[in-house]
């Protein structure tokens, strides 16, 4: 094994003279909380800073490796194999001089081609077994390799009482890695499950689930089920459900990859995300919502008719499912192609759900696009919403698509109820520009209108100065005009630019 303690050369550092070492007077708990952020490596050298950080890494219960940063351009230095020994002697080094007694909090690693053909997972699995033998906590893993692999749990962490949160992403090139799941009960700690690019078996998978007591947040991201035709999700202390690009065969690129049954049964679920990356939306069927307050639905755009149709009789179903939310978000795809009255055949079922106690509306839209059709008919089902958001995900060039907005007859909420209306990303388009003049002449209750100006809008100060002179119904709305904000995508808009996690109520 490479000596680790020659190969990471330690600085020597003087403390400056009069102030004494003030590091070292820091309490430990304020010291292994700094350290809590740092990636291990990180740690390891810091040991040089004060004379009583010198052992302190032997105990620090947070231990974070990445294959990706632990060095400066090493492939200009070492081939493939020397970088993943020598990342490989790191890892062992630290978790065995560390005091084996100390409890962890949190293990992260990050291997990116870091498992090869000769050695399989074992390392990896004997890393992990070592985490379990000192009650870890939070396990985050994710690896990356050039082989096949099936990464088995150890028993050890199965059994492990104290780990409450476990997430594992395990890849190799654009393939998923089969995941063997237990089959007897353990986990009894586990709150938060985190599944991505893995491959499952979709027989283990329900019950694998429905015995893990605690659970209360379950996110699968690129997941395959080969052979999948029914998924079935039942727990009853889910909280949490977030689905996002779930396989049911062994082509996840085929255009059958979703076209699948999803069986949900969570009598205590409070916020679902599904974002459908497959052509094909699965067929839901949702048992007891009661709890239900918070649901996100994303689609991609495919433009194929036969398709639309289908997915337009899912999603009436879904929307059903989901009248008692009080948050509802949904995504381009869904507000222009499958809403809109006045796109579509007339075999494609309206939407005639109301949303009753809607209290929130966020909705995605291209500045050019014509949203206004799709936005009345799910105000008119919204009797009580009283905050209202529309993000355009692109700064959109070329035609800008314009309809007159309808004369129709009072909508409830925009008389009653709605208070705050947002909007993200505006370019000054000519039906951006009719939704504020809708919304400001019949926001009879309006407080705030809050508008962020797209990066590269050009007359700002023109675009701004039209939309003051709007009528206004309400007296005391203020308008509220921001800088551009740099969001690329419809969920970082959800989570206001901070770390993804669905949004979790």
């Amino acid at each position: 094994m490479v000596d680790c303690a020659k190969t990471f050369k330690i600085p020597r550092l003087t403390c400056g003279k009069g102030d004494g070492d003030r590091l070292s007077n820091l309490p430990e708990h304020i010291i292994h909380h700094i350290f809590s952020s740092m990636e291990t490596v990180d740690v390891v050298r810091a040991s040089a800073v004060s004379r009583r950080w010198r052992y302190l890494w032997l105990s620090v219960p947070y231990l974070s490796f990445n294959s990706e940063t632990i060095w400066s351009d090493p492939e200009r230095r070492w081939s493939r194999r020397t970088i993943n020994d020598k990342f490989k002697d790191f890892v062992n080094w630290v978790i065995f001089s560390q005091n084996g007694s100390v409890n962890i909090k949190r293990f992260s690693l990050y291997c990116r081609q870091y498992l090869t053909s000769y050695d399989n997972d074992r390392t990896i699995y004997r890393w992990v077994s070592a985490m379990a033998r000192r009650n870890v906590q939070v396990l985050d893993l994710t690896v990356t390799s050039l082989y096949p692999f099936e990464f088995d749990l150890p028993h050890s962490l199965v059994t492990c009482d104290s780990l409450v949160e476990l997430k594992l992403s395990l890849s190799f090139h654009v393939h998923r890695c089969f995941l063997k799941l237990p089959t007897t009960a353990g986990f009894i700690g586990l709150k938060s499950l985190d599944l991505q690019s893995v491959a499952l078996d979709h027989n283990l998978f329900p019950e694998f689930i429905s015995n893990l007591p605690l659970l209360e947040n379950l996110c699968m991201v690129s997941c395959d089920f080969p052979e999948l035709e029914i998924l079935d999700i039942s727990s009853t202390n889910l909280k949490n459900l977030a689905l996002e690009s779930i396989a049911g065969n062994d082509n996840a690129g085929d255009d059958n990859a979703g076209n699948y049954k999803l069986k949900i049964a969570c009598p205590n679920l409070v916020s679902f995300n599904c974002i459908a990356l497959a052509p094909w939306l699965p067929h839901f069927a949702f048992e007891s919502l009661n709890s239900l307050q918070n649901a996100f639905i994303d689609l991609d755009d495919y433009n194929d008719e036969d398709m639309e149709n289908e997915r337009c009789h899912v999603l009436s179903t879904i929307f059903n499912d989901f009248r008692e939310v009080k948050v509802l978000k949904l995504s381009e795809v869904i507000v222009l192609r499958v809403l809109d009255p006045d796109i579509g055949p007339e075999e494609r079922p309206l939407l005639s759900t109301s949303f009753n106690n809607l209290k929130s509306l966020i909705l995605s839209a291209g500045p050019a696009a014509c949203l206004m059709p799709s936005m009345l008919r799910l105000l008119n089902c919204s009797p009580n919403l009283e905050a209202l958001a529309i993000y355009s995900p692109k700064h959109e060039r070329g035609t800008n698509f314009y309809r007159k907005t309808p004369n129709k007859a009072a909508i409830s909420c925009l008389t009653n109820h709605l208070k705050t209306v947002e909007i993200k990303h505006f370019c000054g388009y000519a039906n951006q520009l009719e939704i504020v003049r809708f919304l400001l002449k019949n926001g009879h209750v309006l407080q705030r209108m809050s508008i962020r100006l797209a990066a590269g809008v050009e007359n700002q100060g023109k675009i701004i100065s039209r939309i003051m002179k709007f009528r206004r119904s309400s007296s005391s709305v203020v308008l509220e005009f921001l800088d551009p904000k740099p969001v690329n995508e419809f969920s970082d808009y959800l989570f206001d630019g901070e770390q993804k996690n669905y949004n979790y109520v």
